[in-house]
């Protein structure tokens, strides 16, 4: 055997990939170990033997003999062909083979290489996730009919309640006996606690199902409005709201507002009866990628146990009566912050403030993309 195809066959045995060399009249010549080992084959039973007679006759696959014919007789050089078959023994495998003439000209033997690559558990995993995907998909389409029987067929009947209350509460309650409107009054409450939740509900279902393109976010700017809309709640309680710099990043302008609004306003609500509230706000840039929010309070703080319970649906630390509010509003928070592949965190002691801490990506890899 000349020097120069023993040195290809050895060249062949070392590739970790299934490899085949096969003569012009589609006889293999050649197997590496990989092939063996992948198909289970001795190589005494394949070389010699027409590459289609393997498996009693198993391997004449369609595709591979329109690769090994028709598409090789027209170039010499054919790559990332999808083999998707049941072979013998080793059961279902997909295959991306890639098959090369190497050699041409009337004096020099025709040979052809073809390797394969074992792509099944690639292939069934994209699979699975595209059913994933199309699951996320239904359910968010699911969710989003939620948010729309929450928002109109949900709250017409609260609605009703609340109106014909206020008719009975106004035409009536002079003639209640004190007992009869205490329970008029907790009717009243209930139904305006229920409205309150469905529509937090709602803004929470619509974080991913009615999110807006991530854009050029000023954070300082929406900083400054959110303080606006709440002058009424910071006037009253006697806080105040500090605003150091803030960056601009990428992000959706809404969301983030949806953000600092609760963030600044559970700052307020929760503070301690023997002090006005101050909330300090402020960003930072850490490293040109990744940007730090923090909302710093002097309120009545938590127990450091609960830092990770605090952002779960519903969960209070404390009664309704002291503080009102439907448990979900730290679960919004890092619903938004984590659409933005973001986190959140929480430090607090209690009595003495607490500080919420949230990192964001200043860009995304895709402008504009949704989680």
């Amino acid at each position: 055997m000349p020097a120069a195809q023993r040195l290809l066959l050895d060249i062949i045995d070392m590739v970790r990939g299934p490899l085949v060399a096969i003569d012009a009249d589609l006889r293999i010549t050649h197997v590496n170990r990989a092939f063996c080992q992948t198909f289970r084959l001795e190589r005494e039973e394949t070389v010699g033997a027409e590459f289609f007679t393997l498996g009693d006759g198993r391997w004449d696959i369609p595709p591979l003999r329109a690769l090994l014919g028709e598409q090789l007789a027209q170039e010499s050089e054919v790559s990332d062909v999808e083999v998707d078959h049941e072979f013998p023994v080793i059961g279902r495998k997909i295959m991306l083979l890639n098959a090369r003439v190497m050699a041409h000209g009337p004096s020099l033997p025709r040979m052809i290489l073809l390797s394969m690559e074992d792509i099944t558990e690639r292939r069934l995993t994209e699979w699975r996730l595209a059913e994933q995907r199309l699951e996320l998909q239904r359910s968010n389409t699911a969710l989003d009919e939620f948010a729309a029987v929450a928002s109109h067929d949900l709250q017409e009947p609260l609605r009703k309640i609340l109106s014909f209350g206020d008719l009975l509460s106004s035409s009536a309650g002079s003639t209640l006996d004190d007992v009869s409107k205490a329970h008029l009054a907790r009717v009243l409450d209930a139904a305006t606690r229920m409205r309150t939740l469905i529509s937090d509900l709602l803004l929470y279902s619509q974080v991913s199902t009615r999110a807006h393109v991530f854009v050029t976010t000023d954070l300082g700017r929406i900083a400054h409005e959110v303080i606006t809309d709440l002058e009424t709640s910071i006037t009253d309680a006697g806080g105040r709201v500090e605003v150091e710099a803030m960056p601009v990043i990428e992000a959706d302008p809404l969301q983030m507002r949806q953000l600092l609004q609760n963030l600044i306003g559970n700052a307020i609500k929760y503070r301690r009866p023997d002090a006005p509230p101050v909330v300090r706000l402020r960003g930072a840039v850490n490293g040109g990628s990744r940007c730090t929010i923090t909302v710093a309070d002097n309120g009545i703080g938590f127990n450091e146990q609960h830092k990770e319970k605090i952002f779960r649906m519903f969960l209070r630390l404390h009664n309704r009566s002291q503080y009102e509010g439907s448990g979900i509003g730290l679960a919004l928070c890092r619903k938004i912050v984590e659409r933005h592949r973001g986190s959140i965190a929480a430090m607090s002691t209690a009595g003495a403030g607490s500080t919420f801490t949230v990192t964001l990506p200043v860009t995304h890899s895709a402008p504009g993309s949704k989680s």
